[in-house]
C-alpha cells in the first residue's frame, strides 16, 4: 500500500482528504505543520508522495518544501502543493520551489486523485 503524507493546518481539511486517501487505497500519513512534518520524516518512515498545504502558520509551504529537499531521506519524495489560492502569484512562488504539482483545494476530490495518480 502507497503512503501519502498530509501537511495541512486545515484540521476539517485533513479530516475529509485522508477519507478520500485512505477510500482510494493509500495509506495515510498526517502532519498539522511543517515542522511536524519534518519530524516525521526524519523519522523514517517511508513516504512515497507529499500532499502539503500552500499557506500554514510559522512554516508555510514553500518554506516546508524547502527544508524537505534539505532531507538526505525525503529530498526525493514528489510533493504537490495544495492551495485554496488561485492567484497567479502563488502559483509562480509554487514552481520557483520544484512542487511537481499544484491542485486547487476547490477542485475537490477529482483533481486530487489525478494529481496522485499521475505521481504513484
Amino acid at each position: 500500500m502507497k503512503r501519502i503524507m498530509l501537511i495541512d493546518d486545515d484540521t476539517d481539511m485533513m479530516k475529509i482528504t485522508e477519507r478520500w486517501l485512505a477510500r482510494g487505497g493509500y495509506e495515510v500519513c498526517l502532519a498539522s505543520s511543517g515542522r511536524e512534518a519534518l519530524a516525521l520524516l526524519n523519522s523514517g518512515i517511508p513516504i512515497e508522495l507529499i500532499l502539503l498545504d500552500y499557506a500554514m502558520p510559522e512554516m508555510d509551504g514553500p518554506a516546508t518544501l524547502e527544508a524537505i529537499r534539505n532531507l538526505e531521506t525525503a529530498k526525493d519524495i514528489p510533493v504537490v502543493f495544495r492551495t485554496g489560492k488561485d492567484d497567479g502569484d502563488a502559483a509562480a512562488v509554487m514552481e520557483k520551489t520544484g512542487a511537481q504539482g499544484i491542485v486547487s483545494k476547490a477542485e475537490g476530490k477529482p483533481a486530487l486523485m489525478a494529481a496522485i495518480s499521475r505521481f504513484l
